[in-house]
């Protein structure tokens, strides 16, 4: 390691905890994790998650009843009755080898250097009555531009069946796991924060590629605090009603009609440990082009399986998530046209974490990652292409391994989590050595990634 490396890395952390300082320093309270839902409910960001952004019991059932609770507000003057808050994210990704490839300036484009990655400003809490909502509208420092990054408006109740507590609603969002519970699935699974680094070129539909393209309207309900249940249907994220959930973000996955979301999950409580077992259903006819919204379209489908385990001991906790679907891509318009060297190909995806944290204050995470699929020249192949996304395999297999360390310094609350977090490539595009044809090693996209993240 270079001694410039070093100086890069430490100068997000000399920035985070000279930010630390200030706030200990001249603060008249701590602040919270999650502040307008924190202000609203009267409660601490502990309550709702083990250390933000995963959900406790009772967080999720914070979500399901629409972010509604709490009155906390409702006596306020305007604007202090209103539940929003702001978030700042400040990072410093060093990659490995940036040489190998046509232009790392391109390739890398925010690397080696402190960025804000995100400056954020969210509506969190109630809208009125059961109705509330989680929206973030934000500047993206990786890709340089203002947009909606998340939306989940949702209206929550709760009724009696058979004797049990039934917690229902419907939620309107922009993204098909946008309104689920659990720290498994992409959205809201480890890694919590995108770096400025290499990522996996093919991903499912699960997998983030549906992230501010469409608009989904789902039903739900959880049942006995056991049995949950969700169906929905997304569509094009740029038409009608929906461009609202997505003001900002370009189109890149374009959904041709209505696609299906189905959700199954168990959850059993016991003491102070939980167990999920769940699975997803999604399928969406998808156009070739995005910005051509005619004619034959490719058919995705996605079944999948996730499990989250929680427990605490004391100052302990600990917390595992599995997440795996396979995907079916059937290029019913790309191998007509002579763009797939197949007519349909699959992609497994496997994601598992665990997790440990002391007193919610020090702790961190390791997780392994795999993407495994059919080789497909025509649709993966980059051949002849130095760039470090290129692909001389045709095919889409790419594994490793990430470990994050983290520090949440303030006392008693959750508002500001420091981090370090190193990925390791042992497979990109197909190989572990010369995968782009022009001598790029999978382990030359190795990067560390130190942050601060505060809310407030």
């Amino acid at each position: 390691m270079s001694q410039s490396q070093c100086s890069r890395r430490l100068s997000i952390l000399d920035l985070a905890l000279g930010v630390c300082v200030a706030l200990l320093a001249f603060s008249p309270a701590p602040a919270l994790a999650i502040p307008s839902f924190a202000r609203q409910t009267g409660l601490s960001c502990s309550t709702c998650h083990t250390v933000f952004p995963e959900l406790t019991a009772f967080g999720r059932q914070f979500k399901l009843q629409g972010y509604a609770l709490g009155t906390q507000l409702e006596d306020k003057p305007l604007p202090y009755s209103l539940p929003v808050a702001l978030g700042l994210q400040v990072g410093n990704t060093t990659v490995k080898d940036r040489s190998k490839g046509a232009d790392p300036d391109e390739d890398f484009p925010q690397a080696n250097e402190t960025i804000v990655q995100q400056v954020a400003f969210y509506y969190g809490g109630k809208i009125v009555g059961n109705l509330g909502a989680m929206a973030q509208y934000n500047w993206d420092g990786i890709e340089k531009h203002w947009g909606a990054e998340m939306v989940d408006i949702r209206y929550g109740d709760q009724a009696k069946a058979g004797g049990k507590d039934l917690l229902w609603g419907v939620s309107v969002a922009n993204a098909p796991t946008m309104q689920d519970l659990w720290a498994t699935t992409p959205m809201w699974g480890f890694p919590h924060l995108d770096n400025a680094g290499i990522m996996p070129m093919n991903t499912s539909l699960l997998d983030m590629t549906l992230m501010n393209q469409v608009g989904a309207v789902t039903l739900y309900g959880f049942y006995d605090s056991q049995y949950y249940g969700a169906f929905g249907l997304m569509s094009n994220g740029k038409k009608g009603a929906f461009k609202v959930l997505n003001v900002g973000d370009e189109l890149e996955t374009a959904v041709d009609g209505v696609a299906p979301h189905m959700r199954l999950a168990w959850e059993k409580d016991w003491g102070t440990n939980s167990l999920m077992i769940g699975m997803h259903f999604v399928q969406a006819d998808i156009f070739p082009d995005p910005d051509v919204q005619s004619g034959p379209t490719n058919r995705y489908t996605d079944y999948a399986l996730d499990s989250q385990y929680q427990g605490s001991s004391g100052d302990h906790m600990y917390s595992m998530h599995a997440f795996y679907v396979h995907e079916k891509r059937d290029w019913n318009a790309s191998f007509p046209a002579g763009e797939a060297s197949n007519s349909s190909d699959t992609l497994d995806t496997f994601k598992i974490n665990a997790h440990y944290w002391y007193k919610r204050k020090v702790g961190g995470g390791i997780g392994y990652f795999d993407y495994s699929g059919d080789t497909d020249m025509l649709k993966y192949g980059m051949g002849g292409m130095p760039s470090a996304m290129g692909n001389a395999t045709g095919s889409p297999d790419t594994q490793g391994w990430i470990a994050e360390a983290n520090w949440l310094p303030l006392p008693g609350e959750q508002n500001l989590k420091l981090g370090l977090r190193y990925t390791a490539y042992t497979k990109f595009n197909g190989a572990s050595s010369d995968y782009n044809g022009f001598g790029r090693n999978a382990s030359d996209n190795n990067n560390w990634f130190a942050y601060m993240w505060l809310l407030f």
